[in-house]
């Protein structure tokens, strides 16, 4: 058996400056091992009040085998850890690529729906093109309208021609009706 110092008062001072307090481990059998706490030597120039250290009980040893349970227990959880992010992850691409599918579905929907629209409107119009050349005129119908505008300007200057010779007649038979 060590002989080992007894615990002994020390200021916080002192447990400050020098670390605190040691550990010792001494052999009192061959098979046993205990530590002891023991504190360090005072310092001669403390005004602190004194603090009394205990011995700290023995710990007690370690058993084996526990390592594969926890290995497993660990190798469980990440695995499980690392399939839950990589469902996450997974579910947020679907859901994105899903939305970006439905958003090209609307905006094919809404193009189509105008196509329609400008479709309609070009049958309507060519509707009306149609009925506005069944009656519009040709070439050989704008010559006949002339040739028959023409033929009325004539009578008319032929009737204004024999209006006047009328009344030129007539002016002169008033002539000759006051004369006499």
């Amino acid at each position: 058996m060590s002989l080992i110092r007894p615990p002994t008062l020390i200021s916080l001072a002192a447990r400050r400056q020098t670390g605190g307090i040691r550990r010792v481990s001494s052999q009192a059998t061959a098979t046993t091992s205990t530590e002891t706490l023991v504190a360090p030597a005072p310092l001669p120039t403390t005004t602190t009040p004194p603090v009394f250290v205990k011995p700290v009980p023995a710990v007690p040893p370690r058993r084996s085998g526990g390592f594969f349970r926890g290995g497993v227990i660990g190798f469980l959880t990440g695995l499980t850890l690392a399939g839950s992010t990589a469902y996450v992850f997974l579910l947020d691409e679907y859901e994105q690529a899903s939305n970006a599918l439905l958003s090209g579905v609307d905006n094919l929907q809404k193009t189509t729906a105008k196509l329609r629209e400008h479709t309609a409107k070009i049958e309507v119009l060519e509707r009306e093109f149609r009925g506005f050349v069944g009656r519009a005129a040709t070439q050989k119908d704008l010559e006949r309208v002339r040739a028959e505008l023409l033929k009325v300007i004539d009578d008319v200057n032929v009737s204004h021609l024999e209006l006047k010779t009328h009344v030129w007649e007539v002016e002169q038979d008033v002539k000759q009706a006051l004369k006499k």
